[in-house]
C-alpha cells in the first residue's frame, strides 16, 4: 500500500522572485517558522523552462510557487492571472497510486507520468479540473528536503528509480 500525503499547493505566478518576496513577508507574521526554508530549483518539462521556489512547512502543507514558459501556463496566466494552479499528493508508490485511480474511475490528463528534465527521479501525473470541481490535482513521487535540496523519500519503498 503506498503511503500518501497532502504536500502542497502551488501557484502560478508572472514574477517568482517577487512572489517569493512577498510571501517571506507574509509568512514572517502568519507563519515564521515555514518562512525559514526556501527550495529553489528549475528545470524543463515537456520542453519548456520552469523555475519553482517552494517554503517548506516542517508540520504540514508546504506553498510553492512557479514560472513557466510552457504556453498553456502563459494563456491561463492571461486568461485569470497569477492563481492556484494545482494542490499536489506525494506517493511513496506512483505507478500503484496511478493504478488505484485508473481502477476507480479517476481520469488523468496522462497514464504516464512526467517531470522535470534535471530531476528524473521526480515524476508527476494530474487529475484534471473538471473531476476535481475547478482545481487540478497532482500526483507525485515522494520527496524530502536534504541540504535545500529535493531529494527522493525511500522510506516505506519508494519507487523513485523509474
Amino acid at each position: 500500500m503506498p503511503k500518501l500525503k497532502f504536500d502542497h499547493i502551488a501557484f502560478l505566478v508572472r514574477d517568482l522572485d517577487q512572489a517569493v518576496r512577498d510571501y517571506q513577508q507574509i509568512l514572517s507574521v502568519l507563519d515564521p517558522e515555514q518562512a525559514q526554508q526556501i527550495v529553489w530549483d528549475e528545470g524543463e518539462a515537456d520542453g519548456y523552462k520552469l523555475r519553482w521556489a517552494t517554503f517548506v512547512n516542517p508540520h504540514g502543507t508546504s506553498i510553492q510557487f512557479f514560472e513557466s514558459q510552457h504556453p498553456a501556463d502563459q494563456k491561463l496566466l492571461e486568461k485569470y492571472g497569477e492563481r492556484v494552479h494545482h494542490i499536489a499528493f506525494t506517493t511513496s508508490d506512483l505507478a500503484q497510486t496511478i493504478e488505484d485511480l485508473q481502477r476507480a474511475g479517476i481520469p488523468l490528463t496522462s497514464a504516464e507520468p512526467t517531470g522535470p528534465s534535471n530531476i528524473p527521479w521526480l515524476k508527476w501525473v494530474f487529475v484534471p479540473p473538471r473531476k476535481a470541481h475547478g482545481v487540478l490535482i497532482e500526483v507525485a513521487t515522494r520527496y524530502r528536503v536534504e541540504n535545500n535540496r529535493w531529494v527522493p523519500d525511500v522510506e516505506g519503498g519508494d519507487e523513485t528509480s523509474s
